[in-house]
């Protein structure tokens, strides 16, 4: 059974982010990989002011963990250049 996870990651400033996409590819190259080779089936980012929530599908909660374990040192290493608050996340199940 797939999984939707939400994060909500507060305090962003868009224009930081967007820097960090520039100045870290090889980093977000790396995550995509790892999303798809841990059977992530879609990503969506979206912004409103301040904010950023992105979206993803799993095909199981345990390719979601899989994936933690392996990235959780760039994606805290993105977090920091991006100066965002503590992100907040939820894990649905699909039926």
């Amino acid at each position: 059974m797939s999984i939707v996870v939400t994060v909500r990651i507060p305090d962003v400033d868009i224009e930081r982010v967007r820097e960090v996409e520039k100045t870290h590819a090889a980093e977000h190259e790396k995550l995509a990989e790892a999303l798809k080779r841990h059977g992530c089936i879609s990503h969506r980012r979206l912004y409103r002011e301040g904010e950023i929530l992105d979206i993803d599908e799993w095909e199981s909660e345990a390719g979601l963990h899989a994936f933690l374990a392996e990235m959780t040192p760039i994606i805290r290493e993105l977090a920091k250049a991006r100066g965002t608050g503590k992100p907040f996340d939820t894990i649905w199940q699909v039926y």
